[in-house]
């Protein structure tokens, strides 16, 4: 009786994987084919490479700090940008929480070095549903400039990732889609496709990224290819 009941669970647990497959297979294509629709497709071919690694450190079980290093090439525009980034959060359920971030960014932009000031805080909620899990994030950007005008910035994403842990690096899919909206209105769509993952104290990640543009009433397509590992202290 033992042996059948196990035999069966086994079963359950095979199709209950295969269902997911098949849910989040349908969820990229959706993702990916609202993503094209959004945008007026202008690319030809991957011309940006983000490289992120960051550390962090659970102090108890509210509190977290974070310090991200960021940086991409851009063989487009001969470009090389990078910021460091800061962050302090703090879990107030075990659904909901806020970060305090802080980010100092320098980038060229129409052939001038830029230094940018951005003081930032994020709201953020999840659910798990069975085995799904999903995400959603506001934060509000406060964008000071060297020189330049003082602007605010909205951002969103919703994050859905369903639980598979493969192979020892406990990897999982997950697709994320975010939207910027600034004092023009919606001025910026990403739609990212990836895989992360963990093993003792580090967190691989790799992904691929449709970050769309409005530029003159049209919007422009840039592929870009993102490479990422944390480290928990």
């Amino acid at each position: 009786m033992f042996k059948i009941k196990e035999k069966l669970n086994f079963k359950l647990m095979r199709v209950s994987k295969k269902t997911r497959m098949f849910w989040f297979a349908i969820l990229v294509l959706l993702t990916l084919v609202v993503g094209k629709v959004n945008a007026q497709n202008r690319e030809s071919g991957i011309k940006e490479l983000w490289q992120e690694l960051y550390v962090y450190k659970n102090f108890n079980k509210k509190w977290r700090g974070e310090i991200l290093f960021n940086n991409l090439y851009s063989s487009e525009y001969g470009n090389y940008d990078w910021f460091l980034e800061g962050k302090s959060a703090f879990k107030i359920t075990k659904w909901l929480g806020v970060e305090a971030i802080y980010r100092q960014e320098y980038y060229d932009l129409n052939g001038s070095k830029v230094v940018e000031y951005r003081p930032m805080i994020r709201f953020s909620g999840k659910i798990k549903i069975r085995d799904w899990r999903i995400r959603n994030r506001h934060r509000i950007e406060l964008r000071m400039f060297k020189i330049g005008k003082t602007r605010l910035r909205y951002r969103t994403d919703l994050k859905i990732k369903p639980s598979f842990n493969w192979t020892n690096l406990n990897l999982n899919p997950y697709v994320l889609e975010e939207i910027f909206i600034n004092h023009n209105g919606f001025s910026r769509n990403r739609v990212y496709v990836g895989i992360e993952g963990k093993i003792c104290r580090f967190e691989p990640a790799i992904y691929m990224l449709l970050q769309s543009n409005i530029k003159s009433n049209n919007w422009d397509n840039q592929p870009i290819v993102g490479i990422m590992m944390g480290f928990e202290l």
